[in-house]
């Protein structure tokens, strides 16, 4: 019975792919090449070749439902970000081939349409991402005995204690020890065979939450063979998007500088010790949105509906203005666009003496965002801070510049709805 829910799934995903394979190719060769007609040519001179015209808008066209065909293949199950590097992949060796073709062969090109090609295969693959992930609920199947993390598991799944003779009906396969028993070896290769991914159960969940124990975690789960290479490309990546963010950035810091120096006078910025990269301690700046500490008043994190923060102080950390002061922490290499948050240094200290793995958060640069800011917010007490070292320790486990753009853009998001201020 559960082998037959297994394969009618299966069925519904293959209609799913479908649908969307054919849509794909439908807006692609279809849709699109009028869109470039219109948006591009609309004044086409009259010496254009209109064969040559063409042939550059359907090269264009096709690398875009190349795109859109490998986003549909790649969002059939797995993390988030591996959907979308899969994605990017394809629409970057798409958009490649039109570039290596067009040089080869001397084609007429259009760098208008050719850019405006590339956009919106990115757009595009996005949206199928979106669609597929929206319509396709993966099934998985957990094989071997019961165990009781399997109830944190929060994709679909059936429970098969005995061993069976084919598995490809489902989306994935979990074990639940680290050799599958006796009597699976037959199913679980045909399963891999078939391009299905079978994990231990644990370490999906892992995956799928996007936070890992930290009571288990050790030095062998951070890939410092890749830390300082790609600390070094990030490097470049964080200067680059400080320069494209300026002509935002600049009038909107100088609106709130204005707004707090009408309400609240001098100083403008807070500027603060915290610790960063390899735990040595850098100044951070602020627009200040609190009011001056009592005097004696030790340092302490900001707790839910803080008094001290101001009501301009409450809007600009609402849509988190005030944190545009450490784009020039970025720039001097104090800290990266993206990463675990900097804490002062005597909360550094108190929280390394009772959570020792949160020295491992100094292992790359801190970060304006960061995945536990993006999944758990601030944190004002040890437990909060318990939780979001757990999501800043699976970032450190799993960085790529697929899980940054995904935190980017739950930080616009973020942005958009003003969630998550305290």
């Amino acid at each position: 019975m559960l082998l037959e829910v297994g394969f009618r799934h299966m069925k519904e995903r293959r209609r799913l792919s479908i649908v969307l394979n054919i849509a794909a190719i439908a807006v692609g060769l279809l849709v699109l090449p009028v869109v470039y007609n219109l948006a591009v040519y609309f004044e086409r001179a009259p010496e254009l070749d209109a064969v040559a015209m063409w042939r550059h808008i359907y090269i264009n066209a096709g690398a875009n439902t190349l795109a859109m065909l490998g986003a549909a293949r790649t969002a059939r199950v797995g993390r988030l970000d591996r959907q979308i590097a899969g994605a990017l992949t394809v629409t970057i060796m798409a958009h490649g081939a039109v570039a290596f073709l067009t040089l080869a062969f001397r084609f007429y090109y259009s760098n208008q349409l050719m850019l405006l090609a590339a956009g919106v295969s990115v757009a595009s693959s996005f949206l199928v991402l979106a669609v597929a992930r929206s319509f396709h609920q993966p099934r998985a199947a957990l094989i071997g005995p019961w165990h009781p993390i399997a109830s944190e598991l929060r994709v679909a799944y059936d429970h098969l204690a005995t061993p069976v003779s084919d598995l490809r009906g489902y989306d994935l396969v979990l074990t639940t020890s680290a050799e599958p028993a006796d009597g699976w070896t037959v199913a679980l290769t045909q399963t891999m065979m078939a391009g299905k991914p079978v994990r231990h159960v644990a370490e999906y969940i892992e995956e799928e939450q996007g936070i890992v124990s930290i009571e288990h975690f050790t030095l062998d789960h951070l890939p410092l063979g890749g830390l300082t290479s790609y600390q070094t490309r990030k490097r470049l990546l964080d200067v680059g998007l400080v320069v494209l963010a300026a002509p935002v950035a600049l009038p909107l810091l100088v609106l709130g500088a204005c707004g707090i120096w009408a309400t609240m006078g001098r100083p403008v910025l807070f500027v603060q010790s915290r610790v960063g990269l390899g735990g040595k301690v850098f100044r951070m700046y602020k627009l200040r949105t609190m009011r001056p500490a009592a005097p004696g008043a030790g340092e302490s994190a900001t707790g839910r509906n803080d008094l001290r923060v101001t009501r301009l102080g409450n809007w600009l950390r609402r849509f988190r203005i005030d944190e545009l002061p450490q784009l020039w922490n970025v720039l001097k290499g104090d800290m990266s666009i993206i990463g675990p948050r900097p804490e002062q240094p005597l909360l550094t200290e108190e929280y390394c003496r009772r959570l020792p793995a949160f020295a491992y958060r100094s292992l790359v640069r801190p970060g304006i965002t960061g995945w536990a800011q993006v999944r758990a917010g601030y944190a004002s007490d040890l437990e909060e801070t318990r939780v979001k070292l757990a999501y800043d320790l699976y970032y450190l486990k799993n960085f790529s510049y697929a899980l940054d753009l995904q935190i980017i853009l739950r930080t616009a998001s973020t942005l958009l709805t003003g969630g998550g201020v305290r």
